[in-house]
């Protein structure tokens, strides 16, 4: 046991003396090498801590460049992302007025469609009647000629109340059918030879000349005077004149006192009513009056109304009468004219129908005269 003890420190410093320290070793290494200055290695460092910093600041910059253009790219992205917005908002309407459009469209298609439809429809209506009409005879054109003639008649009578008109319209219907030498159309020329006779005897007033007398009286208005009080002077008598005798002197007293007094009473007699006197300004309200009346009568001619007609002429005559000078020969001449006025009769005519427009309307429709009436 000791023996072993003591060999294993022997073997321990065999190995050391085999292998140098380390320590020895890099001594040597130091002493073998030349020695540098401290400033050479200061220099170095400075260099490396400069280039470290460069560096450092070249990534700062970068890093700052880097963000800048992530903003910027950001920002672009986002104006990009809301142009599109808009344009898809600015897209919505367009569209929809396109389809709006497009409805209509269609829409006007279809009614022209069903339009063009009814027209050919018209068209070809139209043909078969055109057809119809050339196959008729001349004796069914005279028949609408008379028929034609016949309404105006009515529309002269009813409308323009014209008697004459009518009556003359009413013969030319009846020429027509007489040239259409139809035996069978007899009751047809019989029941206009009864309206001719119903519309001749219609006694026709001067309506046109009547209206024409009216207006010559309204304008000449302005020149018919009016009531005056004017003082007349009376005459002297010749046993009223002074005598130049001197024994005379009481009777010329007298005349003088007379004469005196006869300058300041006026006594006058009237055997009528005194006519009303107008002021100078209500004087235009009279003239206006009574040509509203004269106005309102011509209105009631033309509509043949005969009370209102008789009403308005004899308000104006009475104002005439009593505010005018009726002395004056236009003033008598004026109420003359509108009493012969008042005398005019205004007839409205009791034809309510014709009794050949039945008939004529059975020869344009059936080519002739039925025996009854058919039955719609």
């Amino acid at each position: 046991m000791d023996n072993k003890k003591t060999e294993l420190p022997a073997k321990k410093t065999k190995k050391e003396d085999e292998t140098p320290p380390v320590e020895s070793h890099q001594s040597q290494q130091k002493k073998s090498q030349p020695s540098v200055p401290a400033v050479k290695n200061t220099s170095n460092t400075g260099k490396i801590w400069g280039l470290l910093f460069l560096l450092v600041i070249i990534t700062a910059l970068g890093a700052m460049g880097g963000f800048y253009l992530y903003q910027q790219l950001q920002a672009q992205q986002n104006s990009t992302r809301l142009l599109e917005q808009k344009l898809t908002a600015s897209m919505v309407k367009p569209n929809e007025k396109m389809n709006q459009l497009a409805a209509k469209q269609s829409q006007l298609t279809t009614t022209l469609d069903q339009q063009l439809t009814q027209l050919n429809k018209a068209q070809s209506e139209l043909k078969q009647q055109v057809a119809l009409i050339a196959q008729r005879s001349p004796n069914t054109w005279r028949a609408e000629e008379a028929l034609y003639l016949v309404r105006l008649a009515g529309r002269k009578l009813w409308l323009e109340h014209d008697p004459r008109t009518a009556a003359s319209l009413l013969k030319a219907a009846d020429e027509r059918v007489k040239s259409m030498m139809d035996p069978s159309l007899t009751p047809l020329r019989k029941a206009l030879s009864k309206d001719i006779s119903a519309v001749l005897s219609i006694k026709e007033a001067d309506i046109s000349g009547t209206a024409l007398t009216l207006d010559d009286i309204i304008d000449n208005l302005n020149t018919l005077p009016l009531h005056r009080s004017e003082m007349s002077k009376a005459h002297e008598p010749d046993n009223d004149k002074m005598s130049n005798s001197i024994s005379d002197w009481q009777t010329n007293l007298a005349k003088s006192w007379h004469a005196l007094i006869d300058d300041f009473v006026l006594i006058r007699k009237r055997t009528t009513d005194a006519a009303p006197l107008l002021a100078p300004n209500q004087q235009w309200y009279l003239i206006e009056n009574i040509q509203n009346k004269l106005l309102q009568a011509q209105l009631a001619l033309y509509r043949q109304d005969q009370v209102n007609y008789r009403s308005s002429l004899a308000l104006a005559k009475k104002w005439i009468t009593q505010y005018f000078d009726l002395s004056n020969a236009k003033v008598a001449d004026t109420i003359a004219t509108l009493d012969a006025l008042l005398t005019l009769k205004i007839e409205t005519t009791k034809i309510k129908h014709f009794q050949s427009m039945k008939l004529l309307t059975q020869v344009v429709n059936y080519g002739n005269l039925l025996s009854e009436e058919p039955k719609s």
